[in-house]
């Protein structure tokens, strides 16, 4: 288990790329079907209130980052056509995956709430990059860093001890069961502190 950062720092710097306006298409879960994992999200943003220098993410905009493409104007439409048809055929063979969230992962940069069993959606993710290798030219798959599933609940923006939110979410919330059906195609822009989306399409897990 990693040791606990003793620090946070600011979110929101420019990642080499983006700038205002730009969308970067992402497959994203979102959670707007999943009213008991929303419950435990305001819950923990809750507690949350009155610590400086957190940005919590709205109901509307909760998602867990599954997949990174790249950005929309390097992508042509008969592109992100053949990589959502193989997307679709790639999840077809996959049951709806269960998973419980709450408990909290504190990062530099946020915190977020992870998943049990950690690598439950682990054929969800590799069919997504699967499908984009196949179908992208100017994707960002070599780029992506090792991933932690996870659904954040705020951003940092700026430098501060991690030691008040660590407390904040002591006890550790109760679990929520969430059962991940779908993953959604979107293109994202950052407006300010926040993250926002157009969703493109949606595919299902077991078609």
């Amino acid at each position: 288990m990693r040791p606990l950062p003793e620090r946070m720092t600011d979110h929101w710097w420019w990642r080499p790329g983006v700038h205002p306006g730009r969308r970067l298409l992402v497959w994203h879960i979102l959670f707007h079907d999943q009213a008991d994992v929303r419950a435990m999200v305001a819950e923990c943003q809750g507690r949350l209130d009155g610590i400086g220098g957190l940005d919590v993410i709205p109901d509307e905009w909760l998602h867990m980052t599954t997949q990174i493409v790249g950005f929309e104007d390097e992508i042509s439409s008969g592109e992100i056509q053949d990589m959502t048809a193989a997307v679709a055929e790639r999840l077809r063979p996959l049951d709806p995956v269960a998973v419980e969230l709450g408990r909290p992962l504190f990062q530099t940069e946020g915190v977020a709430l992870g998943i049990q069993p950690p690598r439950a959606l682990d054929p969800v993710r590799h069919g997504l990059r699967a499908a984009t290798a196949s179908t992208v030219t100017a994707h960002h798959l070599d780029d992506a860093p090792g991933w932690t599933p996870h659904l954040s609940i705020a951003y940092s923006n700026g430098d501060g001890p991690t030691a008040p939110v660590i407390e904040a979410l002591r006890p550790h919330p109760a679990p929520r069961t969430a059962v991940i059906r779908e993953v959604h195609l979107v293109a994202q822009v950052r407006d300010g502190h926040l993250y926002r989306w157009e969703q493109i399409t949606a595919s299902s897990l077991g078609g």
